[in-house]
């Protein structure tokens, strides 16, 4: 018999209780019972102008920024602008749409679920990235401050349309626009939307020396099948005090199952290797496996018969 696996980081506890700072850490792996291969999508915490010489540029500048988030360098993935460029004027950048930078255009392949670094799904595949509206926000930071999504730190240069081409006609313009002298709008983004406003919604200044974030996404991370809809974690829970952890999954009668942990996805220890079942429910109560550690993943397997 196969083992099935099935992976959830402890969102609750790497937001709350193993947090070393206020805002939570990047959550790097989906949370919905999802196995497959994904990726991710976020705003930058950095800014910058929108006269960057080639769409090449702004994706070095997405990667610099996930670079510096240690949970999402730590994935070893690329990682590309939701942007859009087209050839005008004095900066002429060679035309790219943001579906096809980003490899989600969905003539080309259907592509995977995407999610937030929350563990929000924010599509399903491609064809659903790119349908004018998303199933979740990218909010701006971590996602707990929903207000941020109205603030001027919540804005990102897209430059973009809701099918994931160039923005040409209406408010603002593809990035890189200008004619590298005078001050041209370029289609903007606004953090914590689920319309087509996620990618595209107002305009702002090329030139303005604020800037604005960018969106990124990631290359296609993991690899493996859909997760099974009846084996599922169904609860976790931490208390602090005690650091004690007590996890519960759906389970089959008469099989046994081995707990894993992880601070980075890979999964070489243990909490326990022979979990008896207890029925259509398991749970397991354990001492904290990495006190002091930022976020945690668990891997629950059913071991053979």
């Amino acid at each position: 018999m196969k083992k099935r696996h099935m992976t959830l980081l402890t969102a609750f506890a790497a937001a709350a209780a193993f947090a070393s700072t206020a805002q939570a850490a990047p959550i790097v792996a989906p949370t919905d019972g999802y196995m497959g291969p994904y990726r991710l999508a976020f705003q930058t915490n950095g800014s910058t102008l929108a006269t960057l010489a080639q769409m090449s540029d702004y994706n070095t500048f997405v990667t610099t920024e996930a670079g510096l988030i240690t949970e999402l360098a730590a994935l070893g993935t690329t990682w590309t602008a939701i942007g859009s460029t087209k050839t005008q004027g004095g900066i002429n950048p060679t035309p790219v749409d943001a579906r096809d930078n980003t490899n989600t255009n969905p003539t080309v392949e259907t592509g995977v679920p995407i999610y937030t670094t929350t563990g929000l799904r924010i599509a399903d595949d491609n064809a659903d990235l790119w349908d004018g509206s998303i199933q979740n926000p990218i909010f701006y930071g971590d996602g707990t401050d929903p207000l941020l999504a109205h603030q001027f730190a919540a804005r990102a240069f897209t430059g973009t349309a809701s099918d994931g081409t160039a923005y040409t006609v209406g408010d603002g313009d593809s990035l890189s626009s200008g004619d590298g002298t005078n001050q041209v709008n370029i289609r903007m983004a606004r953090g914590g939307n689920t319309d087509g406003c996620w990618v595209g919604c107002a305009s702002f200044s090329d030139y303005d020396p604020r800037g604005l974030k960018m969106l990124a996404i990631s290359g296609v991370i993991g690899s493996g099948t859909t997760a099974d809809p009846d084996f599922a974690i169904t609860s976790i829970s931490y208390d602090q005090a005690s650091e004690q952890i007590t996890l519960t999954w759906t389970s089959s009668p008469n099989r046994t199952y081995a707990v894993f942990f992880s601070e980075d996805l890979n999964f070489g220890a243990d909490v326990a290797d022979s979990v008896v079942s207890a029925g259509d429910t398991t749970s397991l109560t354990f001492s904290n496996p990495a006190p002091g550690a930022r976020q945690v993943f668990f891997r629950i397997s059913e071991n053979g018969p």
